[in-house]
């Protein structure tokens, strides 16, 4: 199993991604409000602000979706899902993706993952 994990400056497009994991049986996902550290440093420390490049990190939030994923060929889904609705993500500014081992899980039932999310 691995955790996947998006980090989705395009936060816009939230509502596709989403609709696109569906069309691609991705069957759960959980999505967080956050903010890189540009943001963070230019909201609470003004002089630093020349770390936000000036340019839409001032309003740079973004949202981080975590999926768990079976194998590579789900993860690879995942991915692709996402590409589906922002084309390339190596292009800056639109997201990131990397995934992580999980070894361990406890609560989420794959027969009724689909039906219920997690």
């Amino acid at each position: 199993m691995e955790l996947v994990v998006i980090v989705l400056n395009k936060t816009d497009v939230l509502d596709e991604i989403l609709t696109a994991f569906v069309n691609y049986k991705v069957t759960g996902a959980t999505v967080l409000d956050s903010s890189g550290l540009g943001h963070i440093i230019s909201n609470r420390f003004p002089m630093f602000s020349m770390f936000a490049e000036l340019k839409d990190e001032k309003a740079g939030n973004s949202k981080t979706i975590f999926t768990v994923v079976e194998d590579e060929k789900e993860r690879d889904e995942v991915l692709e899902a996402v590409e589906s609705v922002l084309g390339d993500i190596s292009v800056p500014d639109t997201a990131i993706l990397f995934s992580l081992p999980v070894s361990f899980t406890k609560g989420i039932d794959d027969e009724n993952i689909l039906e219920e999310g997690f």
